[in-house]
């Protein structure tokens, strides 16, 4: 099922026009830093950010070998990875923020052209 729903995602992503391939290279930093924009004013609307950290656990049990070529019971190392909440600098984010909408409005400059070189016209220009 996992194979099927990969090749039909693939076949999907080679639909995309040579058009719509020329726009989504063109505008890819400027997509990124959109995001970063929305989630940098997510955590300033909430006061906090969220962390991944690795929390490695002991999972079940499996055969090893020792030094002396006996064979015993050990459990298998994993890892997890679990969201935690931690408090942001409103200050330093704000700082971020305006660094990042600078960056998008250069972005949006060069973009243009670009855009407009893939044959698609830009509303607003």
């Amino acid at each position: 099922m996992r194979i099927a729903l990969i090749l039909t995602l693939l076949a999907l992503a080679a639909c995309a026009s040579p058009q719509e391939r020329c726009v989504r290279n063109a505008t890819r930093e400027l997509a990124t830093v959109n995001r970063l924009i929305e989630e940098t004013e997510t955590n300033l609307a909430r006061g906090y950010t969220y962390v991944v950290e690795p929390v490695p656990y002991r999972f079940g049990v499996s055969y090893c070998t020792g030094r002396v070529n006996h064979v015993h019971a050990c459990g298998r190392h994993e890892t997890e990875y679990r969201r935690r909440a931690v408090a942001i600098d409103g200050a330093l984010e704000q700082r971020k923020l305006d660094t990042l909408r600078a960056r998008q409005k250069d972005l949006l400059t060069k973009a243009r052209p670009a855009i407009e070189a893939c044959g698609v016209p830009v509303i607003g220009s």
